[in-house]
């Protein structure tokens, strides 16, 4: 039994080749509701608009429209209580103040992950929301 199977995930992030990265690496830990996001903006109208809403977002920092602070913010406004984890290519320090950030904002931080994406960070990430719930 995958202890991931019934995970909805979305994925928010404004480079294509991250967003099927990240979606292999999901689909490789046995998750298999995965929605895509291309950019903030386009994050915010997919979760307003779906049906059943993401368990867990992952969201990348550095994004033109709407960087991921704002997405998180907007997602707090919207009273979203799933999983959130950082992303991004921008180096340690970047992701430390974004954790930070996330903290502040009382959403469920589960932490913040370097790019490239690696499957065993991702899992971490994972395991900690289940064990949290």
């Amino acid at each position: 039994m995958n202890k991931y199977k019934t995970l909805n995930v979305m994925i928010i992030d404004d480079d294509e080749f991250q967003i099927e990265f990240v979606t292999d690496q999901l689909e490789e830990l046995g998750i298999v509701q995965i929605t895509t996001a291309n950019g903030g903006k386009n994050g915010l109208v997919s979760f307003d608009t779906s049906q059943e809403k993401p368990d867990l977002l992952i969201c990348d920092i550095q994004m033109p429209d709407i960087d991921g602070f704002e997405f998180i913010k907007a997602m707090s406004e919207r009273n979203f209580t799933g999983g959130v984890i950082f992303m991004s290519g921008q180096g340690a320090r970047v992701l430390h103040s974004a954790s930070l950030v996330a903290q502040l904002s009382r959403q469920n931080f589960l932490g913040t992950i370097e790019k490239p994406v690696q499957k065993d960070a991702l899992e971490k990430a994972l395991d900690k929301m289940l064990s949290s719930v």
